[in-house]
């Protein structure tokens, strides 16, 4: 499964980052230690999965590419790790034979990060993140990956503990005007010494990754839910040149649409007993 930017609060009980499994103990530590080591363990991934990716190599690459300048997708991050919901967007403004130039922007309602980064698209690598820069003013200017990490960290809520698989479903999720065929696995998790279940909506057919998840305790509070709320390819140049020579240019996404639940607040909250 191609799941290169989102996620690392679920993908911190994959114990091969692919979607191949859960592993127990996988996260040790506070939640934003937690989210750090996710994410790192997320970036590594492609090159763990390379052995039986190289397998397959030969048909994969005859395949066309998934993704194009144009294509983009918005993700909501919402629940009581953090008061105020989050915004990601992501859009592909450029292909540079087997890299992919995606614009990453993380929106709280009051500030805006925006970076750049080079992401294989080759399938022996795919997903794995090869840079980063910030988009500012117009231009890019140079930025690490631990600055890709702190971005994505901060969507984050991770489990200590998962402690059984409770079930599958298929099931479709409707955005973007089209309908996502997903499978909904449901486990049961601990966050801290607050006992909870996790649901993730994992698609082999979405080119971007996950579509989904969720975190809720057992008394029905929602600790941490990500969910695609627009996906499509709008018409539009990017917020900055691309630098590199001969890539093309980028396509801007029509602003998602997203509703703030009530009650909602600035800030971050920590709604769990640690």
């Amino acid at each position: 499964m191609n799941r290169p930017l989102l996620f690392a609060a679920l993908t911190s009980l994959l114990a091969a980052g692919c979607g191949a499994g859960i592993g127990t103990n996988a996260r040790a530590g506070r939640p934003q230690d937690a989210a750090k080591a996710a994410v790192q363990a997320e970036r590594e991934a492609p090159e763990r999965a390379k052995g039986e990716a190289d397998a397959s190599a030969p048909a994969a690459e005859e395949a066309p590419p998934a993704r194009a300048p144009g294509d983009y997708v918005a993700y909501r991050f919402s629940g009581s790790f953090r008061r105020t919901p989050l915004l990601l967007t992501q859009r592909v403004v450029a292909r540079e034979g087997d890299v992919l130039v995606v614009d990453v922007t993380l929106e709280d309602g009051k500030e805006t990060e925006a970076l750049r980064v080079r992401m294989s698209d080759a399938p022996s690598r795919r997903g794995e993140i090869l840079g980063a820069a910030w988009i500012d003013g117009g231009a890019e200017r140079p930025a690490t990956l631990a600055a890709y990490d702190a971005m994505m960290a901060k969507t984050a809520l991770a489990a200590d503990e998962n402690e059984e698989v409770l079930g599958t479903e298929a099931v479709n999720v409707e955005v973007g005007g089209g309908a996502i065929a997903c499978q909904k696995t449901s486990f049961r998790v601990r966050i801290g010494r607050t006992k909870a279940t996790m649901r993730t909506l994992q698609s082999d057919d979405f080119a971007w990754g996950d579509v989904g998840g969720e975190i809720t305790a057992e008394d029905g509070r929602v600790l941490y839910r990500a969910e695609l709320v627009d996906r499509g390819h709008a018409d539009a140049r990017p917020s900055a040149p691309v630098a590199a020579a001969g890539a093309e240019p980028g396509l801007a996404p029509r602003p998602a649409t997203v509703a703030r639940s009530e009650g909602e607040d600035d800030g971050e909250g920590d709604d769990y007993e640690d």
